[in-house]
């Protein structure tokens, strides 16, 4: 751009000397403070060096230029120079509008040239994909949602395509105040009325799944290396454009097991699957893997590797490009690398798939040993940010009380060391911003941040299942329910065979006051995957919210005693109280108000509740205030959690709630502020300001 025309758009109603003046003084000042050289190129006609500055503008640019329309959907990171504003620039803000709705038609456009491409081709996985980047694009277009819709119902998922309708109707009430266009309307009618069918067979795709590679390892502790090469497998082949790759977790779903392939892809979506085994013996590794079709189950190809331990990333790559080198891909991966070595120390890098295995596993003893074996791996290497990152993650779980026992200002401020870490040696990881932002949300009760570093999060790493979860639940807490239950359930289309996602939905729709709701996503998770703990312990908290306690106390005696936390007995408390069985309400609180003042925090909710069933408001009021004293992370939904509403209009409770700045919860205010622009907006997860 010249000189002249940016100092028009920055100064429109300046003299041109005091313009020119202040445009030197800004290039000069960039030149001195920026720690690299030649910022710019060109005196008269300014443009930034892209030897030194990348921009994502440029990517897709160049990308449409040449032609190559997935590089430049991918390379779209969302809407130009989104919430960044000039006072007194109505130049500026008038050619960045323009720049704006140019740049954002162009990404449509390519979308729909993919998503028709890949119809021509009869790959309807890849079309499903490219649709839903469309829908989100431009959720008001409606011939693009009923297309996804249909692609969905062609491929046999009736079940993922009413997630989708859900959302979206979610998303135009809380959005736009709308209802769905007759178009999409009376697809969603169809999809309703219709029975689950299974998926067509699929031609050949470039769709696959990665299957849990098979642990020949004598000792089973060792299953943390077969598992951590099939999670850095499937993030490699991630990278290749025009490749859709599974989800993890879902694919997680047949580790141990032994199938046909072809009923295996079909569940799967996917039209090749990619299995093998792993043997570390000392310093060296075996590794088998098998290319199978999805269509007939035969192989297309396989190949074994003997390396030393030494190269497991050279062995990475060169196994991610064979598998590409097999598909019938129309795109060349070219030779950027697809495996990316996170540190130069293999100790450090063994030790962190160690911590990764026992913190996925999402207990108090998993999460304490992931803590130990990041803790080594940074010892070995202290400027490993994924360590770093793992190391806050297991301290934020530990320290919020539905996970672990531990006290909150404790572990808490390592993990908030931790991430800080983290992200000075890697500004841009979404993993961190993700953890940084849920200490802001159960820690520090500081509201904006906590969204800032969520929509952060989500910028960097675009489908972040995780983020878009804890996202959904910070929502709730502010009173925002129709856009927390719309992410919520874009997380769950993201990574629908995880239960703690799926566990987010009846959550969302329990803060709404949406109960039956609430309780029918509970039943169905609980029918899938019996008997997990916080499920058992959502479908009693739900049910005493109901007012039907004796079906919440069934429920949760259900649950067999060595398995009853804190946390659940705080809810068969509540249980009992609201049965009017106050002798024993009161002898099971006693032994939890114990704990609490022992510092175990997991009660404090059901606890309160029972508390003020059986009339003992003062006794509520001091663990409301202890659990404000030691930073209980269950409080953060102090506004809109159905367990306080019988202290919310206390003069003490109107205080903790003052203290935490969420005032304005109940009475909608935080809500409108955020939708005005004060907090950053109250985009949903298929507003393309998110999503890329």
């Amino acid at each position: 751009m010249s000189r002249e025309r940016l100092g028009a758009y920055l100064w429109a109603e300046s003299p041109d000397d005091k313009v020119s003046h202040r445009l030197t003084q800004l290039i000069y000042s960039l030149r001195r403070d920026l720690p690299v050289e030649d910022v710019f190129l060109g005196t008269a006609e300014l443009r930034l060096n892209p030897q030194v500055i990348g921009t994502d503008v440029l990517d897709f640019s160049q990308a449409l230029e040449a032609g190559d329309f997935a590089g430049a959907a991918r390379a779209y990171t969302g809407p130009f120079l989104e919430n960044f504003f000039l006072d007194d620039a109505p130049e500026f803000e008038r050619w960045v509008e323009e720049e704006r709705g140019r740049l954002a038609e162009r990404f449509r456009a390519s979308l729909e040239w993919l998503a028709d491409e890949a119809k021509r081709r009869n790959d309807l996985p890849a079309m499903a994909g490219w649709l839903l980047k469309l829908s989100q694009a431009d959720p008001l277009n409606p011939e693009a949602v009923a297309r996804y819709l249909e692609t969905l119902e062609a491929l046999g998922d009736r079940e993922g395509a009413l997630r989708f309708a859900r959302s979206y109707e979610a998303l135009l009430r809380a959005e736009f105040e709308m209802v769905p266009d007759p178009l999409v309307a009376t697809v969603i009618d169809r999809l309703k009325q219709q029975p689950a069918r299974r998926a067509l067979s699929l031609p050949p795709s470039p769709a696959i799944a990665v299957l849990p590679f098979v642990n020949l390892m004598p000792d089973k502790e060792n299953e943390y290396f077969s598992d951590g090469m099939t999670e850095e497998l499937t993030n490699a082949l991630t990278q290749v454009t025009g490749l859709r790759v599974a989800s993890p977790l879902a694919a997680r779903r047949y580790k141990g097991k032994t199938g046909d392939p072809r009923e295996v892809a079909e569940e799967l979506g996917v039209s090749a699957l990619v299995s093998g085994s792993v043997r570390k013996v000392g310093n060296r590794i075996r590794l088998t893997a098998h290319l199978v079709s999805g269509v007939d189950g035969c192989d297309l190809w396989s190949e074994t590797y003997d390396r030393a331990l030494d190269d497991v990333f050279d062995l990475q790559e060169e196994l991610s490009r064979a598998i590409v080198g097999a598909l019938p891909l129309r795109t060349n991966p070219g030779t950027r690398p697809l495996v990316r070595a996170p540190t130069p120390v293999l100790d450090a890098y063994t030790l962190y798939l160690r911590g990764r295995y026992s913190a996925l596993k999402r207990t108090g003893e998993g999460l304490s040993l992931g803590i130990e074996y990041f803790e080594q791996a940074v010892e070995r290497d202290p400027r490993f940010a994924l360590a770093h990152a793992g190391l806050a993650e297991c301290c934020v779980l530990l320290g919020f009380p539905e996970f672990g026992n531990v006290p909150p200002l404790e572990f808490m401020p390592r993990a908030k060391a931790a991430v800080l870490e983290a992200l000075r040696l890697d500004s841009r990881l979404p993993e961190a911003h993700t953890w940084l932002a849920t200490i802001h949300f159960l820690f520090d009760w500081d509201w904006p941040a906590a969204e800032e570093e969520f929509r952060r999060a989500l910028q960097l790493k675009r489908e972040n299942a995780y983020a878009e979860a804890w996202y959904a639940l910070f929502l709730s807490a502010m009173g925002r329910h129709e856009e927390s239950i719309s992410r919520v359930f874009y997380a769950e289309t993201l990574e629908p065979a995880a239960p703690a996602i799926r566990l987010c939905v009846p959550r969302a729709y329990y803060f709404a006051r949406q109960y039956s709701a609430a309780l029918e996503s509970l039943e169905d998770l609980n029918r899938a995957e019996p008997g997990i703990q916080l499920t058992t312990i959502w479908l009693g908290r739900t049910l005493c919210a109901m007012g039907r306690h004796a079906d919440a106390l069934g429920r949760l005696e259900q649950l067999p005693e060595p398995q009853r936390t804190p946390y659940h007995l705080s809810m068969m408390a509540a249980a009992l109280a609201g049965l009017g069985r106050r002798n024993e309400a009161l002898q099971l609180c006693g032994s939890l108000r114990r704990e609490v003042e022992a510092g175990n925090l997991m009660a404090i909710n059901g606890l309160v509740n029972a508390y003020l069933a059986v009339g003992e408001v003062e006794i509520a009021m001091d663990l409301l205030e202890a659990g404000e004293r030691a930073r209980s992370g269950q409080l953060a939904w102090i506004a809109t959690d159905p367990l306080y509403d019988g202290v919310y209009d206390h003069p003490r409770s109107r205080q903790v709630v003052e203290r935490m700045g969420l005032l304005g919860v109940r009475s909608g205010e935080i809500g409108r502020r955020a939708s005005a622009g004060d907090q950053g907006g109250s985009a949903s997860p298929n507003d393309p300001r998110l999503k890329h």
